[in-house]
């Protein structure tokens, strides 16, 4: 879908030809002049052609996406799909709510989408992966009066059951662990629970600690009524780069030509915005801390 924006320059050319050749009227250049302007009003009246680009999202969950009391996608995500389309003014971004963006992508009524994208092999081989544009970070979700865990080992050394949704990264990486340490066996638990139920489960003692997202975390733990309940302790390095190798977030776009072209146009721009600091202000104003990808993120794309 296009539309047209014309640059009206020429109104301006032409009114202050009309007070010239008024002035020049009796000196032989009049005809020349209204001919010079006529030029010039033509060269300045282009037609550019914005192409309307539709961005999809689910519209959850808070920070990256949410929907205010206007009725706007709002959060960190969008406010970077935002900046990125700000720097292409070829396009004008379009953002809508849809229930199943990346159905919708592939069917090719979308042309991008938003939703605090992981990597995922299998939706590798359907979608293009963006550059990342901030990466998350997890906690440890305990009840607020245990012991904060140190590390897998320690998880599994204290025999504590852990809830996981069954065929989820996590649950993988943690299956992993077990085959990879048959002497310190974690005690998974597999569920298809949301939030408030595997968070439920922690504070009644069905289970003893899930690995979460933080940011969700702060804001569900409020809204729920559960912040003398339940807390996010820090996760390790070595847990976090366990569970998710690639800990980064990505647009999507189809896996045609035309996402291709789309995809390297937003790439260009992620890399700016990771260079002149945007990428940083954007995640510290959501986050309280700079959660941009390092710089060598941007180099090559996933697939």
């Amino acid at each position: 879908m296009t539309k047209w924006k014309n640059i009206k320059r020429n109104i301006y050319l032409f009114a202050g030809a009309a007070l010239l050749t008024a002035a020049l009227a009796e000196t032989g250049l009049q005809d020349t002049l209204i001919v010079s302007a006529e030029e010039a009003a033509s060269e300045t009246d282009e037609e550019i052609e914005v192409t309307t680009i539709i961005a999809a999202t689910k519209g959850s969950p808070t920070p990256y996406m949410t929907i205010d009391e206007n009725n706007e996608v709002q959060g960190s995500d969008i406010d970077i799909i935002r900046a990125v389309f700000d720097r292409l003014p070829q396009y004008e971004l379009e953002i809508i709510v849809a229930d199943d963006p990346l159905t919708g992508l592939t069917s090719g009524l979308y042309d991008i989408a938003v939703n605090n994208y992981g990597w995922r092999e299998e939706r590798g081989e359907t979608y293009y992966y963006s550059y990342p544009y901030k990466v998350n970070y997890d906690v440890y979700i305990q009840r607020i009066d245990d012991e904060p865990l140190t590390g897998l080992q320690d998880l599994a050394d204290r025999g504590y059951k852990i809830e996981v949704g069954a065929g989820t990264l996590k649950a993988s990486a943690l299956e992993a662990w077990n085959e990879e340490n048959p002497d310190h066996q974690i005690n998974i638990v597999y569920s298809e629970g949301n939030f408030q139920t595997k968070f439920q489960n922690i504070i009644d003692g069905k289970t003893d600690v899930a690995i979460d997202d933080g940011p969700i975390l702060d804001t569900l733990i409020t809204q729920f009524g559960m912040e003398n309940d339940i807390v996010g302790n820090p996760i390790d390095e070595d847990t976090q780069s366990f569970i998710s190798p690639y800990n980064g977030n990505y647009f999507l776009f189809a896996k045609d030509e035309n996402g291709a072209a789309l995809r390297e146009e937003v790439n260009e721009v992620l890399k700016e915005l990771k260079e002149d600091g945007t990428l940083a202000e954007i995640t510290t104003e959501y986050f309280g801390q700079d959660t941009s990808p390092d710089e060598e993120n941007y180099e090559t794309t996933l697939n």
